[in-house]
């Protein structure tokens, strides 16, 4: 169950993420640029954990709470400034057994660079870089999504974990 909560953690300060597949087209009818209050933030996913030929299926699901953040875009240059924070209520549920956990005071992203381009943004920060979906961006209104595969495999066992985030936010 560390490992979760260090996926999750890692998920939300270092934002390796990979665009999500869905072939939807979303909605872009406002501008990124300004000051965005976060509203929301939704995970769900499965982490996969094989050793010795046996494989143990954990589906979970976080959902935020003490949603106290906001991330501004600046252009020229397209810089990006994170303040705030959020915890989030982890739900887990392996072979039946389902578990509930928190993580408080998350840190959101960090400070650093963006470029938007169709219905991506690619987030470049001390941290790493992460592309989202774009799915609505109208002038009150931002929904991000992404899909993050972690392979935290070692020493004959592996564990795979992929993960779905929705994060929604309003406009400032």
């Amino acid at each position: 169950m560390k490992k979760l909560s260090i996926l999750f953690i890692a998920l939300t300060l270092v934002l390796t993420t990979s665009c999500s597949s869905d072939d939807a087209s979303p909605e872009i009818s406002g501008s990124i640029i300004g000051t965005w209050k976060g509203i929301s933030v939704d995970y769900s996913g499965t982490t996969v954990t094989s050793a010795q030929g046996q494989s143990v299926n954990t589906d979970y699901v976080g959902e935020a709470y003490d949603i106290d953040y906001s991330l501004t875009f600046n252009e020229n240059p397209n810089n990006l400034i994170s303040t705030g924070s959020y915890s989030i209520k982890l739900t887990s549920t392996v072979a039946g057994q389902t578990t509930t956990r928190t993580v408080e005071n998350l840190k959101v992203l960090g400070d650093g660079t963006w470029k938007m381009e169709n219905n991506e943004l690619e987030i470049i920060t001390g941290n790493g870089t992460g592309v989202m979906k774009i799915e609505k961006l109208t002038e009150s209104e931002l929904v991000l999504s992404a899909t993050e595969v972690t392979d935290l495999s070692q020493g004959g066992v592996s564990v795979i974990s992929t993960t779905d985030v929705i994060t929604t936010y309003k406009k400032q």
